[in-house]
């Protein structure tokens, strides 16, 4: 039952805690195996909790094993100050060699941290709400990110320890180019942060902000030895590059131009037979080839009772999973003074979308004649599936860019897939 305070949830809050616990827990239950995670106290009441066991890889087929804990308190997910508490413990690790334990255990504080700060900014970002799957998410993403770099620098100071032989002298001049996907690349503090990253390591490349981003890297693997110009060697520029949103084409032929296409290609999972050597394949590379495919969601929504509180967690939302919004809505010639129909899109990766969908269906996002929140039942999805762009616009989730023509409408859905676009008339809107 509620808790008694001047913090306390109301009957009606309670209430609403548990149901959407209790939903978010039966989603990631249906999303891992049971031996990727656990539930525990799965009837959604406060202090349940989430167990994820990460395998943090290390060489050949051994792994570090680390479990991480997110309770969920009292008020979660409808109060904003109710964050989710992380922790994380060690499970085992090899034993040999012995950086393998050490860097294992400065894994764990680093990876909940990463964790408890995603907590918090999905927490802000959307009021409150749901934030289980933007933690897991940043956990998978960070066992393959920092975790990597964290391993090769306890490997490298092991290597140190290691006796001199008398050919040191005479190592061979390397360099080291690493080329990381990201589903996006947006906040301004996440750029500040890699950037600051490549400066301190002393890091060339590029990094293409925005979805999806992606991070090109090169770095001095061994000492090099003096009077040697290391510059003759670099394939990318010394001092880290930021390219644009709309500059993954400028990528593509920067890695190119330095020999590295077929690691590019790789990282977005391009693998359609083309060769590094050059010809008419490669010469063919056009702009449409170097982008992934965009997972949309158009939906119609039937109403919303309370717009502008609607629209705001809508935007919070797709803004705390990455996702790009489009809202827009019309009103039929027949009924200037009526209710607009309204569409919404949902755009970015795969996982992220759907994660949107889930938290759409289970959140109270509107209120019910008798103003009382309610939950989302009416909504129909007109279209979904893979497309090659973003539509075109510069304010998609805008106020002063919600109201707009069919015809307006039309040609914007057009600039996604002329197909839904056509549906867009024939199929979705509705006679009344």
């Amino acid at each position: 039952m509620p808790a008694v305070g001047d913090d306390a949830l109301t009957a009606d809050e309670w209430e609403e805690a548990k149901e959407r616990r209790l939903a978010e827990l039966e989603f990631i239950q249906s999303a891992y195996s049971p031996e990727e995670a656990r539930v525990d106290g799965g009837t959604g009441d406060a202090g349940c909790c989430v167990v994820r066991l990460l395998q943090l890889q290390c060489d050949g087929d051994e792994a570090v094993k680390v479990e991480l804990r997110i309770k969920m308190p009292t008020a979660y997910p409808v109060r904003e100050n109710a964050l989710l508490l992380i922790e994380g413990s060690l499970v085992s690790s090899p034993s040999n060699p012995q950086c393998m334990r050490r860097a294992g255990l400065e894994a764990v504080p680093q990876l909940v941290g990463s964790c408890q700060q995603t907590a918090l900014e999905t927490a802000e970002a959307q009021g409150g709400g749901e934030a289980v799957w933007s933690v897991l998410s940043r956990a998978e993403e960070w066992t393959s990110t920092e975790w990597a770099s964290l391993l090769e620098e306890h490997s490298k100071s092991l290597a140190c320890e290691q006796p001199k032989g008398a050919d040191d002298t005479h190592r061979a001049i390397a360099l080291g180019r690493r080329i990381l996907y990201s589903h996006h690349i947006i906040a301004n503090s996440k750029r500040r942060d890699i950037a600051t990253l490549t400066s301190q390591y002393k890091l060339g490349g590029y990094m293409k902000i925005g979805w999806p981003g992606v991070i090109l890297i090169e770095e001095e693997r061994e000492e090099i030895p003096v009077g040697v110009d290391l510059d003759a060697y670099r394939m990318l520029p010394l001092k880290f590059e930021e390219l644009g949103k709309d500059q993954m084409s400028l990528l593509a032929s920067n890695c190119r131009e330095a020999g590295l296409e077929r690691m590019f290609l790789t990282c977005l999972q391009i693998n359609d037979g083309r060769t590094v050597e050059g010809g008419a394949q490669n010469d063919g590379m056009q702009e449409s080839d170097t982008e992934t495919s965009i997972h949309a969601v158009l939906v119609l929504v039937d109403h919303m009772n309370d717009g502008k509180r609607y629209r705001k967690w809508l935007r919070k939302t797709c803004h705390a999973q990455g996702c790009t919004l489009m809202l827009k809505q019309f009103r039929l010639d027949n009924e200037a003074n009526g209710r607009p129909v309204i569409y919404v899109g949902v755009f970015g990766d795969r996982d992220h979308v759907k994660q949107v969908m889930k938290l759409w269906r289970t959140s109270h996002v509107d209120v019910n004649s008798r103003n009382k929140q309610c939950l989302e039942r009416m909504m129909v999805v007109a279209e979904e599936g893979a497309v090659q762009r973003l539509p075109r616009g510069e304010e998609l989730d805008a106020e002063s860019e919600l109201e707009c023509s069919l015809e307006e409408l039309e040609s914007l859905v057009s600039t996604i897939d002329a197909g839904w676009a056509q549906n867009l008339r024939t199929r979705h809107i509705p006679k009344r």
